[in-house]
């Protein structure tokens, strides 16, 4: 379907051809209710004729609507238009990098800071399953400010059609085919690796790996023919850049870089030597949630066993003590109490009573005191021989039943509560000493949930792709001003170095898998790279 410029499609007024292919064309249009300008592609073949490729299409169209990334041009919406399918993208201003390269040639580290843009996109979309099928360098649009946004994202081609008949097809896609694509095979995302190393490569070096006059030899090439090594045309290349190069177009998926991640990884590498001499990160050398659980875990609750016998033998010692001097207080009360007693009933008692009494040992002499006759009850005839073998087991029961004598009754306090007190250190010491905790009240902590995690590592994925895209715009304005014989603010290269360091520490708190830890680190990143966007005017 063909529209004119200044037709309505849908709520949609067609403002300008943007470009044509052999799977649509692209449109400006403004929709005419929020008065946003935005790009309409409509798709081929037409959807009454090909019902299956269609619903391929509209199942592609479902799974990237979910996609949201800062390098991925937005899908809108989709309908149906006259028996066609549209759909409604993010309209880029740009170029795309196949116009940027015929103009002049791209500086090494901006091919490596769009490559890593680029890359990420991939990542993202390859973890939901979306593999985009048609990387090229006509499908990269570099905007003003140097963000990369990837065109045509996902958009399904048939496994077994190569799209070399298809009316309107140009060659273009023949040279990035991955070899897999050739043969027909199943497509995986290390398709998309092959194809974006091939795009690497053009950007390197100048010129394509493989260039022929027919398709037929271009294909043949992608199957059987190796690639001349990027760094014998650029002999400058590092060479650990010509080997990421040449992994990722190896003829064998199972040889290259398995995922975007990698490859991304793998460029990132050999640009932070060049970064951390240029820039250097003031980061916080500890993560605050790590100490904090560090503080919350180091120490351990002694046991009960090991701090009993320190507190039992300090206060062991003080009531024996206490124990001994009783002890020496009741035999200077006996002592001096003895004396009065025989004094008293010297003239009352037999001769066989003081005999007795003076052989009962010391060790006897508490049980012996209670049964001695008060003064008003002389007529007792001999109580010692029949009260001692029964009293001699409970002395301190005997004295709580027997009244005293009124001389002793004033030093019962001096031996009598020092025993009471003696029996109270034990039970105060188990009251004292804390019970180690049960094991099962010490649980260990819950770790993140794997959804807590994947959307941590979604959000750092779209931290790190502005963070990317804020690096390249201060770079270009830096070299700018280096040329005139200046140099960028002091605060925004001390923004960029926090926003890199913050990056980096997230990514490690994700890789232990601590989300938290890497979200608080993260809302710091964010707001360095929200300076640095409002820096750059975006």
């Amino acid at each position: 379907m063909a529209v004119e410029i200044g037709q309505r499609v849908g709520d949609y007024e067609v403002l300008a051809l943007l470009g044509a292919g052999g799977m649509g064309r692209v449109y400006k249009v403004r929709n005419i209710i929020s008065d946003r300008e935005e790009a309409m592609k409509i798709l081929l073949p037409d959807f009454a004729s090909e019902r299956e490729l269609a619903v391929r299409f509209m199942a592609e169209i479902r799974t990237l609507a979910g996609l949201e990334h800062p390098n991925i041009a937005q899908l809108r919406t989709a309908f149906q238009f006259q028996n066609q399918l549209v759909m409604i993208m993010e309209f880029v201003e740009g170029a795309g990098l196949d116009k940027l390269a015929a103009e002049s040639k791209i500086p090494l580290d901006q091919v490596l800071e769009y490559s890593t843009q680029v890359l990420s996109a991939l990542s993202y979309a390859h973890s939901r399953g979306v593999i985009h099928r048609d990387i090229k360098p006509a499908n990269i649009m570099i905007t003003s400010h140097g963000l990369v946004k990837l065109m045509d994202f996902g958009i399904a081609k048939g496994a077994n059609d190569l799209h070399l008949t298809r009316p309107g097809m140009t060659m273009g896609s023949v040279y990035y085919m991955s070899p897999e694509q050739v043969r027909g095979d199943t497509v995986d995302a290390r398709s998309d690796i092959y194809s974006f190393g091939v795009t690497l490569y053009e950007m390197l070096t100048g010129r394509k790996p493989f260039q022929a006059d027919t398709s037929y030899s271009v294909l043949n090439a992608q199957l059987n023919e190796a690639p001349t090594p990027p760094i014998q045309i650029n002999p400058s290349l590092p060479p650990q850049l010509n080997d990421i190069v040449l992994r990722a177009m190896a003829k064998s998926s199972n040889e290259r870089f398995q995922t975007a991640e990698e490859f991304r990884n793998a460029l990132k590498a050999l640009r932070e030597p060049q970064g951390a001499q240029a820039f250097q990160p003031a980061v916080p050398q500890t993560p605050a949630r790590p100490a904090q659980e560090e503080q919350g875990f180091t120490p351990v609750p002694m046991p009960a066993a090991a701090l009993q016998p320190v507190v039992r033998k300090s206060h062991r010692g003080l009531w024996m003590g206490l124990g001994a001097l009783a002890a020496v207080l009741a035999l200077v009360a006996l002592a001096a109490v003895l004396p009065r007693i025989f004094a008293t009933h010297a003239g009352q008692k037999p001769p066989a009573a003081e005999t007795q009494t003076a052989a009962i040992p010391p060790g006897t002499a508490s049980p012996a005191l209670p049964t001695a006759p008060a003064p008003s009850t002389a007529q007792e005839p001999n109580p010692l021989n029949t009260a001692t073998p029964q009293t001699s087991p409970a002395p301190s029961a005997t004295y709580e039943s027997q009244p005293a004598p009124a001389a002793v009754s004033p030093k019962r306090p001096a031996y009598s509560r020092p025993r009471q007190a003696a029996a109270a250190p034990s039970a105060q010491n188990r009251a004292v000493v804390p019970a180690p905790p049960a094991p099962a009240t010490v649980a260990a902590p819950v770790g993140p949930s794997p959804q807590e995690i994947r959307k941590a590592r979604d959000r750092l994925m779209n931290l790190d792709a502005r963070a990317d895209a804020a690096r390249s715009g201060v770079q270009q304005i830096r070299s700018q001003q280096q040329a005139q014989g200046l140099d960028i603010r002091g605060d925004i290269l001390a923004a960029m170095s926090r926003m890199n360091g913050d990056l980096s520490e997230a990514n490690r708190a994700l890789n232990q898998e601590d989300p938290r830890t890497a979200n608080d680190y993260m809302d710091r990143a964010d707001k360095e790279a929200s300076a640095l966007e409002s820096f750059l005017g975006r």
